[in-house]
């Protein structure tokens, strides 16, 4: 083919696509006008068919267009499609860096939402819970938490529903490892992870990670510890109270707060894991 058939050829393609964005967003337009089943047409941001969707670019992606430009462009289409007209508020945890949470913001939920920054994690949790309308809070993940943000986490309120980034990839953009949170008609029960707020009276248990279990963030005061964990969602709270139990303490507190799609690895594992040394210092 000659430079000028090429040159049409990706016009056709364009337009195709074109076409294509305008059917999606009429779809999105007439499910929401359909009335019926609530979790369809009530729930903007829905964290569980995301994922599925990103499962399934990602075995169908092909050639050299970078993985994160098609995720970037797909969620922007996505997010422009289900949550316009909605009034949807996504809230940045302010004790992070500003420019990281816009970054992972505007990666995960395009440029026609609005953004309120918050003063920290806790205000997050609050605006989301308090929310009438839809809201959306972003987390930011630190191993050593300025406060137990997560004890405000309830199922009347906010809830984690996904973990960022979601495709791990060496040098990705938008990495800032965070939590999404938002509220949802209940807990959910099939998710891959289940999050857990957990506090003991003593000191962290430090074999938590053999036992599969992942401390996302830790807050340590004179009463004790206050810990977020990531549990396989396969197993019970029973389940989890014993495995706590075998890697050195079962918690005064172990109460579910969400769960989420569990992330994709890319070339190498993405996940920070805090060693057992640091969290009993």
């Amino acid at each position: 083919m000659t430079t000028v058939d090429l040159r049409a050829r990706i016009d056709e393609i364009d337009m195709r696509i074109h076409e294509a964005l305008m059917e999606r967003a009429d779809a999105e337009t007439a499910i929401r006008g359909a009335g019926g089943d609530s979790a369809e047409t009530t729930l903007s941001y829905r964290p569980d068919r995301d994922a599925d969707s990103v499962r399934q670019m990602l075995e169908r992606h092909r050639g050299n267009l970078p993985v994160t430009t098609v995720e970037q462009i797909w969620r922007d289409i996505i997010c422009a499609c289900t949550l316009q007209g909605t009034g949807t508020v996504i809230y940045l945890d302010g004790g992070a860096e500003l420019i990281d949470m816009l970054d992972l913001a505007r990666f995960y939920f395009g440029f026609s939402t609005e953004l309120d920054p918050c003063s920290d994690a806790s205000d997050v949790v609050d605006a989301v819970g308090l929310s009438t309308g839809h809201a959306i809070g972003l987390v930011a993940l630190n191993d050593r938490a300025d406060l137990p943000w997560w004890r405000g986490l309830s199922e009347t309120g906010a809830l984690v529903r996904a973990r960022l980034p979601f495709v791990m990839l060496d040098e990705r953009p938008a990495d800032l490892p965070a939590l999404v949170l938002s509220r949802a008609d209940n807990l959910v029960d099939n998710t891959d992870v289940t999050v857990y707020d957990a506090r003991w009276s003593d000191v962290l248990p430090g074999k938590l990670m053999d036992q599969g279990i992942e401390v996302l963030s830790f807050f340590r005061s004179g009463s004790g510890v206050d810990a977020l964990l990531a549990i396989s969602g396969e197993l019970t709270e029973e389940d989890a109270l014993a495995a706590c139990a075998a890697a050195g303490a079962r918690p005064d507190v172990l109460r579910r707060v969400g769960g989420y799609a569990a992330p994709i690895d890319g070339e190498n594992d993405g996940d920070d894991e805090f060693g057992s040394e640091e969290l009993q210092e």
